[in-house]
């Protein structure tokens, strides 16, 4: 977790890399994941685990599994 970044209560990281700025919402979750700088995971959202769905939603899915998010993307619900 790099500075100025935040997780709110209720909120679960794991096995992720979490860059400058980027904000967990409350009940988000973020697992096996690498968020750019500037990355917002809103409330309730969820990043790493349906790995279908965020190939869908355009983020890079490596082939160990890994979910990478790009500079400044806001993920929603």
């Amino acid at each position: 977790m790099s500075p100025n970044s935040y997780v709110h209560s209720w909120a679960e990281v794991n096995d992720s890399v979490l860059m400058h700025d980027c904000r967990i919402g409350r009940h988000a979750v973020v697992s096996k994941a690498i968020l750019d700088k500037g990355v917002v995971i809103e409330e309730g959202a969820s990043v790493g685990v349906d790995l279908e769905r965020d190939r869908e939603r355009g983020y890079t899915v490596t082939e160990s599994g890994i979910t990478v998010v790009s500079k400044g993307t806001v993920v929603t619900k």
